[in-house]
Formats: C-alpha cells, structure tokens, sequence
C-alpha cells in the first residue's frame, strides 16, 4: 500500500521546473505572457506556502502534547501472530515489555467532562499513579489527534493544578474539580514495544487485553495500538496494512474512554449527520481537496458503530451520504489528481454504496411507505401479513451491511484513503496546467466549479414535464452534485444570498427523490417472499403491490409539483454571480 515513487518532475520537486519555464519565456519575450504570470503565481504558491498535512509529516518529531493513534479490535486468539509477524519482528527495537494497567476515569456526575470531548484519568503503572487528559481537536487520515498532558501525582485521585496544559485545565475548571468522581475503569494486561522504520519514523505498538468495569457491567477488551511517536503518519497505515494480510482486525472507531461511557450509561451509539466545514478562500484547492475528504471519511466512521451495533436506519442512511459526498468530491477536482488514485477511491465507495442500499431500500418502504397505507388497512389480513416478510427482508439487508464493514476490503478501504491523505500521494504526479491548479486559492475555482454543475441541472430540467423516468433519473443525481458542491462552499457566500438557491435544490432534491423511491418499492415488493399455502401464498404480494400503487398516485402529484420546483429554480439567480 505504500506510495509509489515515480520518476521525473512532480508536484513535489516542480519549483525548479518552473523557474527553468519562466526563464525560457521570459528569454523568448513572452514574460508578459499569461503562462509567465501563471508560473510566477504558482512558484510564489509553493515558495511560501505548505498544508497542514504536510508540515506534520515532515516533523521530526511529535509534540509532546499531540497523539497520533490507530486503534484495532483483534480475537484473542490472533494476538501471538500479531506479535510474531515478521512486518513487525524486523521494525522491533528492543525487548517487549509487559506492565498491567489499572486506570480510573473521572467525571462529574452529569458528565460535563466528556460534553466537552476531555478524557480525565488516573493510571497506576507498578507503584506510581500518572495522571492524563486528552482532548480530541482534529483528526488525520480517520483517526483522531488529540492534545494530550501526561504526568506523575501523588495519589489516584486527580491534580489539576499539576496539568501545564493551560486549555485543558481551564476546560476542567469550568466542569467544577470539586465535582470529580470515579465514572468506570479498565484492567489491562499490555504488551508494548518500539518500532523504528526504513524512512527514520517511529512508533509504539501496544497489545492491550482486559476489561472496562462500571459499577454494574463489564465488557472485555481486546486491541492493538500502533501510536505515532516521530515521523510520517502513513507509516501507521502501511504497518496496519501488512498486519491486515495475514492477521483480521477490526479499526476501532471507538477510544477506550468512549466505549466506556457506553457502557455506563447503556446508551446506543447516535448518528451522526454531515457537519458543515469552514473553509475560507484563500484555502488552497489541495487545502480544500484534503479537508472535504477528511470530513466525509469522519462521517463515514462515526456512523460505523450505529451500523454494526444497531437496527437504526439513520446509521445506513449517513453512511451512504457520506459516501456520495466523498465521490462528489473525488469527481470536483477529478482533472488535477492521478487517475489511478481518483479510480480506486471511486470504486471503493460505489462498492460499499451498493452493499448499504438494500437497507436504505427496505428502510424507506417500511418506515415511510407502509404506514400512510397500511393505517387505512388496519384489520385487514393481507396487510397484517406484509409485516413479517418486509421486516425479514429489513433484516437481511441490514445483516448485508453489517458484514460489509466488517470485511477485509471495507478496513483497507479505511487504510488506503488515510494513507492517501497522509501522505499527499497526489503529489506524486507530473506537473501541469491541471496539477499545479492544486496551489491556486480556492476562491478562484468556486465558481467554474458551481456554474459547471448549475448549467448540468438547468439543460436537463429543460421539459421537465415530458422527461422520461430515466432522464428524470439522471436529471436527479446532476441535481445531488449540485446540492454537495453547494454544500461545500456555501460558508464563502453570504448566507442570505444563498439561502433561496439552497432552498428550491433541496425542494428539487426531495421531489425527485421521492418518485426515484417509488421506482425502487416496485421493485422491492417483486422479491417479497411467498408466505402460507394456497391463496395466501401470495397476500403481501397484494399488499405491497395496493402500497406501491398508493405512492404511484401520490407520485403523480409529485410530478406536477416538480415541474413548479424546477421553474421556481429556474428563476433563482446563482448565489456566486454566475448565470
């Protein structure tokens, strides 16, 4: 999985390149020229500026207030081949060493801590106690950076004002100190050792197993950790992705901290909705490209335990926006990434799509299709014999998506895209008109990007009252694109301007989403499984098929309120300036 090198000018090494282009026209007289002013732009670009990712990269070592750490869930019994993987015996540096670990976690009786993202613990190692607080503040690649303060007290119970991290005490201040009080704990049994790899980077791997207890429950651990200490975090991805090969895991989207507040509160894990980025224009568009990508991949994660642990249909559902966003934003600025890389991301995600979209399906027809129907047919038989093959089907797509993030691919899927961040592997790429685009301000960029995508919606609007069901099909997925790029860069316009653009999309957006879901309950109610003998047999079949032709009326409805929908957008003056 490691990023390959080519040969020849990139992205990476192209400052001289360009400075020998813009000799050469300035030579031939063309310094005036729009090329020269473009290559000027871009050497004064790449001169004084770097993004975040890659000024952490290229870190010789990690603040001692910063962690950078992937978790896994392992069975206990692939912990020895873990240990004993070549991938990990030639980076070992040292001998292992084994400590139990016994650490309290600290709250106030409301939890204010953790409402604010802090984790406050006390730790006894041999006869010591060492105090620690972390405070989760980005992520990179999937997995969260978080401000970390760690040291020595006295006693187990915690020291505030020993904490040098002056926002994490003030943080704790403001819940109260005087408020603190044992919430759960872990016992632990690690294994930990030091790894040191070819490019200088280094790392720790621990192998934890124990147990979280609370007052009334307890729930086993068992996980690695490879926690970044100095160098390139792809490295923690790469290792992650040998030990994939041979040993499975699970990458766990959930701290210690977080799985034992679940457990103490016995709550389920909430979805999480799509939340709205900050970017700023004078972002550059490989600024922009990194964050958009970032943010759909915390999306996906932080719907992933609702999926695997729960029934509940918002999971899936945010699951699979999360992935079309991440596909919207592949295709936004297709032209200035390596085809490989843009390909593989694409398919990876059209994959994992499909394996959510029977559960979306059935979610729909059983939640917001059956009840507007099935309360008029309340006592009626065929109707109370639709329940249980429509629930079973439920089940059944729900189950497919549960083992789909539970597969070797979905965790190399995760791997690969965070080493792909990480590491900027689309810096790795020949220079041109197209790639070097990559070190321009967004702001230049909007609105080609929102005008391209606008233009596509209004040309197959066009007729809309004589549109096929097909090219009404397409017409709504131009109009999805439309919605997530405006979605990305609606915070650089004013919102008043952009408010009754985003309304009558959103308008356009529901209307052709509801015929596309009727298109998909006729097809649905066709794999309805026969049930009882005789005439029976084929009861929900007539149900299904009375509630299919209920929103196939409504859906009349619908297409005349569409035709309206698509007039009002029509007039809607582009919020970009745009026409």
């Amino acid at each position: 999985m490691q990023t390959e090198r080519k040969n020849g000018p990139t992205i990476t090494t192209h400052i001289p390149v360009f400075k020998d282009k813009l000799e050469n026209l300035e030579k031939r007289g063309l310094g005036g020229s729009e090329e020269a002013q473009r290559l000027r732009k871009t050497i004064y670009l790449v001169e004084t500026r770097s993004s975040p990712m890659e000024a952490e990269s290229q870190e010789t070592a990690m603040p001692k207030n910063r962690e950078i750490e992937l978790k896994a869930s392992i069975d206990p019994e692939q912990l020895d081949k873990v240990k004993s993987l070549p991938a990990i015996r030639k980076r070992t540096v040292g001998r292992a060493r084994s400590r139990k670990l016994v650490t309290v976690y600290f709250d106030t009786p409301d939890h204010e801590l953790r409402r604010q993202g802090l984790s406050l613990r006390v730790r006894k190692v041999g006869r010591a106690y060492v105090q620690c607080v972390k405070l989760t503040h980005s992520r990179l690649g999937g997995i969260p950076v978080r401000i970390e303060w760690e040291g020595p007290v006295p006693s187990q119970n915690p020291a505030i004002s020993v904490i040098e991290e002056k926002k994490l005490r003030r943080l704790i201040r403001r819940a109260g100190p005087d408020r603190l009080q044992p919430v759960f704990r872990t016992d632990i049994q690690r294994s930990s050792r030091t790894l040191k790899f070819d490019d200088g980077s280094s790392a720790s791997l621990d192998v934890d197993v124990g147990e979280i207890v609370t007052e009334n429950d307890s729930e086993p651990i068992c996980e690695f950790e490879l926690e970044l200490e100095s160098g390139a975090p792809e490295n923690l991805f790469d290792l992650a992705s040998e030990i994939g090969q041979v040993v499975p895991f699970r990458l766990a989207s959930m701290s210690k901290a977080s799985r034992g507040y679940a457990l103490l509160t016995q709550d389920d894990p909430k979805p999480q909705k799509y939340a709205k980025l900050n970017l700023v224009k004078d972002a550059t568009v490989e600024q922009v490209l990194t964050d958009l990508v970032q943010h759909c991949l915390d999306h996906l994660r932080a719907n992933e335990t609702v999926v695997s642990a729960t029934d509940d249909s918002e999971g899936v559902h945010q699951m699979r926006i999360a992935l079309r966003r991440l596909r919207a934003a592949m295709q936004l600025f297709r032209p200035s990434l390596p085809p490989d890389q843009h390909g593989w991301i694409i398919t990876e995600a059209k994959w994992l799509t499909s394996e959510l979209s029977a559960a979306r399906a059935w979610d729909v027809f059983a939640d917001e299709f059956m009840p507007p129907v099935t309360q008029l047919y309340a006592k009626d038989q065929e109707f109370i014999s639709l329940t249980t093959p429509v629930e079973q089907a439920r089940q059944k797509s729900h189950q497919r998506a549960r083992d789909a993030i539970g597969t070797k691919r979905y965790t190399e899927f995760l791997l690969r895209l965070s080493a792909w961040l990480s590491s900027q592997a689309w810096r790795e790429q020949s220079v041109t008109e197209h790639t070097t685009r990559l070190l321009d301000p967004i702001g230049e960029h909007c609105v080609t990007l929102l005008q391209k995508r606008d233009r596509r919606v209004r040309k197959r609007g066009q007729d809309i009252e004589n549109l096929s069901d097909e090219a009404l099909h397409e017409l709504r997925l131009a109009v999805k694109k439309l919605r997530y790029v405006v979605d990305f860069f609606e915070n650089l316009y004013p919102k008043r301007q952009v408010k009754a653009y985003r309304k009558h999309l959103i308008d356009l957006q529901n209307r052709l989403g509801y015929l596309n879901d009727v298109a998909v309950a006729d097809t649905l109610v066709r794999e309805l499984p026969y049930t009882g003998e005789d005439q029976t047999r084929q009861a929900p079949i007539y149900a299904g098929g009375v509630i299919v032709g209920w929103h196939r009326h409504a859906a009349i409805a619908a297409r005349r309120s569409l035709v309206k929908d698509m007039a009002a957008f029509l007039r809607t003056k582009p919020f970009w300036g745009g026409t």
